[in-house]
């Protein structure tokens, strides 16, 4: 213990002048007896200094306007399965490195509740903590905001470098379900910055819904750096709305499950994730979820054709123009349409199509377009285009990169409510796409495809004609320097230019 006459007259409270020792088995009634007495006599702050390290087996609440501060030299060692610290409103805790030694342990080191009805302009905050787990079971929860009961809620909570290594979840935000709307709890509003996570099987967790009356959204996590760990399973799963992630994901190769990293669900719509990770790492199963990497083009990626409208789509778009002819094409499962061909959606003219009537769930019509021939290379995006009110609510696309490879999920919209459907997805090398189409977003019961469409990299579009003949759709333009041949009668070639004067050239070749 402290000299008495330094655990006087203080405002700033030394847990050392209320008993706390290293060499106790539990130091947590002495950090809370320090907080009481800053209750008690309206102190404010709480420290823990020197370098050395503390054992905690028990519980500790650091309750309202008080300040827990440790310094970086601070260990505490947390010894037990039990809720380490709850954070009350306008409670902070900041500095040292609190480590979780027992294997037992499968709680939460930082809890705040929605009971305590945290809003704007209050003082609830975590920052420069380490937070470890030094056990192999990979357990527990780093950091929890939590609502249970009607009107809790959580708002405008600061949290800033925090470093969390090898727990289940690193950041968990969970509403309970509630079903009166007028009676609602959230987490909203809150903000995570220079969040370092490292070895967690689950990164950051949104487990409520996208609107009231259990609501989580409008959440910002940014300079997130997280890094996968063979026990890593998902770095962010989001059933949220407005969420905003913006960060890199280090070394998915080491997981051990397929590295579909990030996971929106169902219920989440309108969340903002901006990282190292491509498309075909991300499982979205919302509406309107936005992603964009680096390595994939700036989003939104639009069709190739002016809806409604015939073109001549040649080098600069679309490299399925007449992929029946070119490729292998074929409907695997599902019914008959009713009007038009498969082949339609392939071809210049935008209103032929093929059609599909009440096409339930239980038995999608299964497309398949086979490369394998000619895989293509470099694939930017892959997209389907419905006539207008005349979509499947169920649309799965996935494609192959290897002859026979595993299926790989590149867009799944389970509610689906638009008329194009495109997946911002790059493949090296494309063998097969496959699409399931199922379901109707309107009473007549019927969806149509219009034109199915790609864009690659590295290769050009095609523009194809029948051998004797017919209709060009635009304007076709040549480079300088390059002509037309054409073979006269008998069997001579002619080159036809124009000059800077506008007239035609012709030149026997």
């Amino acid at each position: 213990m402290m000299d008495s006459e330094d655990c006087q007259n203080r405002d700033v409270v030394n847990i050392d002048c209320f008993g706390a020792d290293p060499n106790l088995a539990d130091n947590s009634p002495a950090i809370q007896e320090a907080i009481n007495n800053c209750i008690a006599n309206n102190h404010s702050k709480v420290v823990i200094t020197g370098k050395k390290q503390y054992i905690l087996s028990s519980p500790i609440v650091i309750k309202s306007n008080v300040s827990l501060e440790i310094d970086s030299t601070v260990t505490l060692l947390v010894k037990g399965d039990f809720q380490v610290f709850e954070l009350q409103k306008d409670a902070s805790i900041s500095g040292g490195t609190i480590e979780i030694m027992d294997n037992s342990f499968n709680s939460t080191v930082i809890f705040l509740s929605g009971a305590q009805q945290i809003e704007i302009h209050n003082h609830t905050s975590i920052s420069d903590i380490n937070i470890i787990n030094r056990t192999t079971t990979y357990q527990g929860i780093a950091i929890q905001l939590y609502c249970k009961n009607a009107w809790d809620f959580i708002s405008f909570f600061k949290a800033n470098s925090i470093q969390i290594t090898n727990f289940h979840t690193a950041l968990y935000f969970k509403t309970e379900k509630l079903q009166n709307i007028n009676t609602p709890c959230w987490i909203n509003a809150n903000s995570f910055h220079s969040i370092y996570i490292d070895g967690c099987q689950y990164g950051i967790e949104i487990d409520g819904n996208s609107d009231l009356p259990y609501e989580i959204s409008g959440n910002t996590f940014t300079d997130i750096q997280v890094q996968c760990r063979k026990q890593t399973k998902k770095v962010i799963r989001c059933s949220g709305a407005y969420n905003v992630f913006e960060g890199l994901i280090w070394d998915t190769n080491r997981m051990d499950d397929p590295p579909l990293v990030i996971e929106f669900s169902s219920i989440s719509h309108h969340n903002y994730l901006f990282s190292n990770q491509v498309s075909t790492s991300i499982l979205d199963l919302g509406q309107y979820n936005r992603y964009t990497s680096p390595h994939e083009e700036s989003l939104p990626v639009y069709p190739p054709l002016a809806l409604g409208k015939a073109h001549l789509v040649g080098n600069q778009d679309d490299i399925l123009v007449n992929a029946h002819v070119r490729y292998t094409v074929r409907q695997l499962l599902g019914k008959a349409p009713y009007g038009g061909t498969i082949n339609n959606c392939f071809n210049l003219l935008d209103e032929q199509s093929v059609n599909y009537l009440d096409v339930p769930s239980s038995q999608p019509v299964v497309i398949e377009l086979d490369f394998s021939k000619q895989p293509i290379k470099m694939l930017n995006c892959f997209g389907i285009y419905f006539g207008w009110n005349e979509s499947p609510s169920h649309v799965l696309i996935e494609y192959q990169q290897s002859l026979n490879g595993p299926w790989i999920v590149a867009k799944n919209v389970p509610f689906n409510v638009g008329n194009t459907v495109i997946s911002e997805v790059r493949a090296a090398t494309l063998y097969k796409v496959k699409l399931t189409l199922s379901g109707y977003t309107q009473e007549h019961k019927r969806f149509r495809i219009n034109r199915i469409f790609a864009k690659s990299s590295l290769q050009h579009g095609a523009s194809w004609l029948p051998t004797t003949g017919g209709t060009l759709y635009g304007d076709l333009e040549l480079q300088k320097g390059q002509s037309v041949k054409l073979v006269s009668p008998n069997g001579t070639k002619w080159k036809v230019s124009i000059n800077d004067q506008g007239q035609i050239i012709t030149s026997k070749l």
